[in-house]
């Protein structure tokens, strides 16, 4: 063989072996690749398994949250919509009840009625028992509410010692007039609160709802009229919303704000009627009175405005004005002897809230008039709640030289024993027993027993509403000679007295 074909033999291998070693190298490199790769895509499917199972705990724990979430906005809502102490709806759930009630009422038109239910003196049980008491009373009445209504009416409080009730499907007026009865008649039922029987009452107002539409305010608005109307009616019953409420309540609302406007303007103003001692031929005292000098020069009665006054809370204003003028005119006539005293009337809220003890002898004091020239005129409603607490008030009066009066005597319960118990100095007889006793066997007897009493218990007697000459003379044949009247003088302003 030759040395050319030697070398192109051994160039063949050398080219063989290197391409073996190249092969064995991408063999090993493909190998090296493949088991890292299977590695790889274990650890990527170990973490995406990892993933998979993070998801899904997250997902759990998300859902289980928002669980949470929804069960506390739920309790939330609850416990936003429902009255803390009774336990049953606020008003914030009445008016949203009342809203979808109203809007299902349009599609159906099977009548909705809106009931307000007002406790009758609930802050007497505040102030005489506690807020404990109250509270107690509150939860009875609630209680008598929800088991008095009908299965699906709403029982809400809407604060203080106001309930409301939503009744559906009431069909007729008279439905709802017939569930209102019911509630008055179960919670017009004494309370046993810490042992002691409280008295309840409570009046209601109706407002149906117009099959043509009505809004919730409107509905409410009426129902607040009739409660109003029940209230004034003398509480303790049911008034249902007629077109007629509106008008009579804002009439009302029209006098309060005149009245407002009068007391504040000093516009209510001293009158004057004395009392004639006929055994003397002289005045021996004056009662003042008051009168509504009204802008336009009408003068307005106290029948027509001291109901109002004392409702709006303003009798106290009014009389302060009233008696500062009264003494201060006054003080020059009794000091030169034109008459003996000044009688002045005080309410039963007055008198029962201290007025006399507080705001009485302030004023006495800051005008320089005496105490013991005047007379309180008292009704036998605001003496009898309480003798006791009677009897020391008046030990004030009469410490400071005070004279007491008992007014009226002869209508309401003219209860006798009352002389006895109370040391009143005069007693003035109803206009009742008055008018009429020239021609009335029996008056005459009456009035005549009544001047015997008197006499023996050393009581004064005053006639009111003496208007004619006879009854002055059968009057004065009973002995009684203090006599107030048309016939003697008619109330006027101080400039005629």
């Amino acid at each position: 063989m030759s040395s050319e074909n030697l070398d192109t033999g051994s160039a063949q291998k050398d080219r063989l072996h290197r391409l073996e070693s190249r092969l064995a190298r991408e063999r090993r490199a493909r190998l090296e690749a493949e088991s890292l790769l299977e590695e790889r895509s274990q650890a990527l499917f170990e973490a995406n398994l990892a993933l998979s199972n993070l998801a899904a705990d997250l997902e759990n724990r998300i859902e289980n949250r928002t669980r949470e979430l929804i069960n506390a906005q739920q309790h939330a809502l609850k416990q936003a919509e429902t009255d803390t102490l009774t336990g049953i709806a606020n008003r914030a759930a009445f008016s949203r009840q009342l809203e979808e009630t109203l809007a299902n009422f349009q599609s159906t038109l099977k009548g909705v009625a809106v009931l307000l239910i007002d406790l009758d003196d609930f802050k007497l049980v505040n102030d005489t028992l506690g807020h404990g008491a109250g509270d107690a009373l509150l939860m009875e009445v609630a209680n008598r509410l929800s088991q008095t209504v009908r299965p699906g009416d709403v029982v809400a409080r809407l604060g203080g010692d106001e309930f409301a009730v939503i009744a559906a499907n009431v069909g007729f007026k008279n439905t709802g007039l017939q569930i209102a009865n019911r509630l008055l008649k179960q919670v017009c039922r004494p309370v046993i609160v810490d042992d002691k029987e409280v008295p309840c009452s409570c009046s209601i107002g109706i407002a149906h709802a117009d099959p043509a539409g009505t809004l919730a305010d409107t509905l409410l608005g009426n129902a607040d009229l009739a409660l109003y109307a029940s209230k004034r009616a003398g509480r303790c019953r049911v008034t249902a919303f007629e077109s007629n409420l509106r008008a009579d309540i804002e009439n009302r609302a029209a006098l309060e704000n005149e009245v407002r406007l009068a007391v504040m303007a000093n516009e209510i103003k001293p009158w004057y009627q004395p009392i004639r001692q006929c055994s003397k031929n002289r005045y021996k005292s004056i009662e003042l009175l008051a009168r509504w000098h009204a802008p336009g020069g009408e003068i307005r009665a106290p029948q027509q405005f001291l109901a109002t006054v004392e409702s709006l809370g303003l009798l106290d204003t009014m009389m302060e004005n009233i008696l500062h003028r009264a003494f201060v005119e006054t003080l020059p006539l009794m000091n030169t002897g034109k008459f003996d005293y000044l009688t002045i009337n005080v309410s039963p809220t007055q008198f029962n809230h201290g007025w006399t003890q507080h705001s009485l002898p302030k004023i006495l004091a800051e005008t320089g008039f005496p105490a013991r020239s005047l007379i309180v005129e008292l009704t036998e409603t605001a003496l009898i709640q309480d003798i006791e607490h009677t009897r020391a008030m008046l030990a004030d009066l009469l410490e400071d030289g005070v004279r007491i009066a008992l007014d009226d005597f002869g209508v309401g319960y003219s209860n006798f024993s009352i002389l006895r118990q109370l040391p009143f100095h005069l007693l003035k007889l109803d206009r009742s027993l008055t008018m009429g006793i020239e021609n009335d066997a029996t008056l005459r007897a009456v009035t005549e027993c009544i001047m015997t009493l008197a006499d023996r218990l050393n009581i004064n007697v005053i006639a009111e509403g003496v208007e004619t000459q006879q009854q002055s003379d059968f009057l004065i044949a009973l002995g009684c000679n203090c006599q107030q009247g048309y016939l003697h003088a008619h109330p006027c302003q101080f400039d005629q007295l």
